[in-house]
């Protein structure tokens, strides 16, 4: 879960939620790159975080009783692995496109741990296997990627609440032309991308949190 602390206590979004903005994200974009696969790119975009395990199985605590924030956490290969099987059932592009995820955010790890260098490896020739079952091109894949990363990144920073103030932009990553995305506040809760990726000049997403007040404790 993602947890913002505030004066009152915490913000807290859960992962599920998270991936549910990054698909009202990317419902907005301009130049979608594989049209008759655009249901499947956003269903993988909107389920990328499921295959959490069950909730009651894992602390979700700090040692002083703060609720846990994802960063706080080791990745979990678990959750991995079952994100990608659970994947598997909904369509061979969905399975692709969450191999590829999965791939980017475990492959910082290589060289730790023979499990995840196991499972990377899997991956490579799993996706590579996929590619050749749709009849896909390498690039073709990369680039409805790049657009899945940039909308799960976009959404990230709105829940954690990262976008700088006064006007400075923060790096989102490449979208699927090659080119840096920023993404910067215009004014209180108006945020704008440079460049511009999306059809209408501006449009509304909302994202539903929990609120946890801190204690009050009084003579």
């Amino acid at each position: 879960m993602i947890v913002n602390a505030t004066s009152q206590g915490w913000q807290i979004i859960f992962q599920r939620t998270h991936a549910l903005l990054a698909g009202k994200i990317a419902m907005h974009w301009r130049d979608k790159p594989i049209p008759e696969k655009w249901t499947e790119t956003l269903a993988a975009i909107i389920d990328h975080d499921d295959g959490q395990r069950d909730w009651h199985s894992r602390v979700h605590l700090t040692e002083a009783g703060a609720p846990m924030d994802f960063t706080m956490l080791e990745l979990d290969l678990e959750q991995a692995k079952n994100t990608v099987d659970q994947a598997r059932y909904r369509s061979r592009w969905i399975a692709l496109l969450t191999s590829l995820h999965t791939s980017a955010l475990y492959e910082k790890l290589r060289g730790q741990h023979k499990e995840t260098d196991a499972f990377l490896n899997e991956q490579h020739v799993y996706q590579k296997k996929l590619m050749r079952s749709l009849s896909v091109k390498k690039e073709e894949v990369e680039r409805t990627y790049h657009l899945m990363f940039l909308c799960d990144a976009c959404s990230l920073v709105l829940c954690k609440d990262e976008v700088p103030v006064g006007g400075r932009k923060l790096e989102l990553g490449a979208d699927p032309n090659g080119a840096s995305c920023f993404i910067f506040a215009k004014k209180e809760i108006v945020f704008s991308i440079d460049p511009w990726p999306f059809e209408a000049d501006s449009f509304e997403v909302d994202i539903e949190f929990f609120s946890s007040p801190a204690a009050t404790i009084q003579k």
